[in-house]
């Protein structure tokens, strides 16, 4: 069981950093673009942001923050679900409700996130490229696990009633 601990301390503080992040990316990044501070992002590779009007900006960022609170919304079910799971209750409704959401939030995230970028750079630069994206594939992939996880744990929360009834 120490490693469910290590995976609760990891994940909590994965989530204050995000958290921080979060507020960080929609306080701080509008202050320095309208003081003319901030020329380029990482979503938006090689592009001079100072081409960019106040309101696009602010659209940018507005999408952007959608889909960060999507992710720590994901983060954090997992992390309300680990308190469960140290408990050793692993069947709980909240585990099984909480592993399906947050799947389907990777998953939303993983693929919004690649129709922004891919979006960004057609209607920004005028150019598309092609290639592998392996933050859609990998968030498909732990989106679809963590669906999986939560089919595997109904199952299991049906045999344990069972079982108890049989008792």
């Amino acid at each position: 069981m120490k490693t469910i601990s290590s995976l609760k301390k990891l994940i909590n503080i994965y989530y204050y950093i995000l958290v921080i992040g979060f507020v960080v990316f929609t306080t701080v990044l509008p202050i320095l673009f309208s003081l003319d501070k901030l020329k380029y992002l990482h979503f938006i590779k090689d592009y001079d942001l100072s081409k960019l009007s106040l309101m696009a900006f602010l659209s940018i960022l507005l999408v952007s923050s959608i889909i960060y609170f999507l992710f720590l919304k994901a983060i954090y079910l997992l992390k309300t679900s680990l308190k469960d799971l140290t408990d050793e209750n692993y069947f709980s409704e909240i585990v099984i409700k909480n592993f399906n959401r947050a799947g389907r939030l990777i998953l939303i995230v993983g693929i919004c996130n690649t129709i922004f970028k891919f979006l960004l750079q057609f209607i920004l630069m005028d150019k598309v490229e092609f290639g592998v994206n392996n933050s859609l594939i990998l968030s498909i992939i732990i989106g679809l696990f963590l669906m999986f996880l939560s089919e595997v744990f109904e199952k299991g929360r049906k045999t344990q009633q069972e079982n108890d009834l049989t008792i």
